[in-house]
């Protein structure tokens, strides 16, 4: 499903389905932690309610984790969406 249908979708399918959509983002090595993917949520794929949804330490905790096992898996994290250091 495109994030495009998506927003044709009731609020109950579009929370299960940014919440989703969160976990497959941190598996991808590609961002440093919950905050990352809450902003590509936001800004990038169009999903307001983002801030809200993922307002729970227990699903950021489960992001960050996600995150970061899946860049010490990935060795080309350098230069990641999301990354803050400066490389």
């Amino acid at each position: 499903m495109s994030q495009w249908s998506a927003h044709g979708m009731n609020k109950e399918e579009r929370h299960a389905y940014v919440l989703k959509r969160a976990r497959d983002l941190a598996m991808t090595g590609d961002y440093m932690d919950s905050i990352s993917i809450e902003l590509a949520l936001r800004h990038v794929e169009g999903f307001s309610e983002a801030r809200g949804w993922l307002d729970n330490s227990l699903d950021r905790e489960e992001l960050d984790r996600l995150c970061t096992a899946a860049r010490q898996k990935s060795p080309n994290t350098r230069g990641s969406i999301g990354d803050r250091r400066r490389t």
